[in-house]
């Protein structure tokens, strides 16, 4: 509950609202996010899952668990400062509250099951508010976030959301976080692509089949919150 309370201490004194915020995708949970000021967060890199290993540079690493397609640390250079969503074997959650510049990071409890954890273990959503623009990445959440995360979470500007069931949430799921949430952005993560053709996981489409306003926006995006969509619009984004 300690974490709880440092994203909503975020909510209350939020960062500077510049423009500038870079969201580039790598492909399964793997993103880079680069704030106005150029604080570069490596958020979940992956090991050799199928996608191109990228050379990537950052001042922080988040990684929500310990599994190996989520906590390649090693992959990132430039001698970043690792937050860790988990304690040393896995079996509780660490406090994150960290702050470089424009960027405030803190982290939420999470399962990675419907049992709390009884099968899959722990996870943890890292909440990134760069240059004013909330990110809320929910890495393998297993099941809907009880209100007390919800209502926690605040505004969400991007959802990281998990859409292709496996080891988190399928698309039925994904749908009712959008909705409950209502981000200006969700971007779906965590499903089969060209680079995993060997997955039994579904592809982004079951998620996509009868929303509107979705946009598919290449492997890089610049978010400002002053031209962010006042309605939630799903944005499709390439590894490639």
């Amino acid at each position: 509950m300690a974490a709880l309370a440092a994203v909503a201490m975020t909510q209350d004194a939020p960062t500077a609202e510049a423009p500038g915020v870079t969201l580039r995708y790598f492909g399964h949970a793997f993103f880079l996010v680069t704030s106005a000021e150029g604080v570069r967060v490596a958020m979940d890199p992956f090991g050799k899952i199928g996608y191109p290993m990228p050379e990537v540079e950052a001042d922080i690493v988040t990684i929500s668990h310990e599994a190996y397609d989520h906590n390649n640390a090693a992959l990132i250079t430039g001698k970043p400062e690792v937050l860790r969503g988990l304690e040393p074997g896995g079996r509780t959650w660490t406090r994150v509250e960290f702050r470089r510049k424009d960027v405030q990071i803190a982290t939420l409890p999470a399962y990675h099951d419907k049992v709390q954890g009884k099968e899959r273990g722990l996870n943890s959503i890292f909440v990134v508010e760069a240059s004013g623009v909330r990110i809320a990445h929910l890495s393998d959440i297993g099941d809907m976030p009880p209100e007390e995360t919800i209502r926690t979470l605040g505004r969400v500007d991007v959802l990281l959301v998990p859409v292709g069931g496996g080891h988190g949430i399928e698309a039925a799921e994904a749908t009712k976080i959008v909705d409950r949430l209502k981000p200006a952005v969700a971007v779906p993560i965590h499903y089969k692509t060209a680079a995993t053709a060997w997955s039994a996981l579904p592809d982004e489409r079951p998620f996509l089949d009868g929303k509107p306003r979705v946009k598919r926006v290449g492997n890089s995006v610049r978010l400002d919150r002053a031209t962010l969509p006042a309605q939630t619009e799903i944005w499709v984004m390439d590894y490639r």
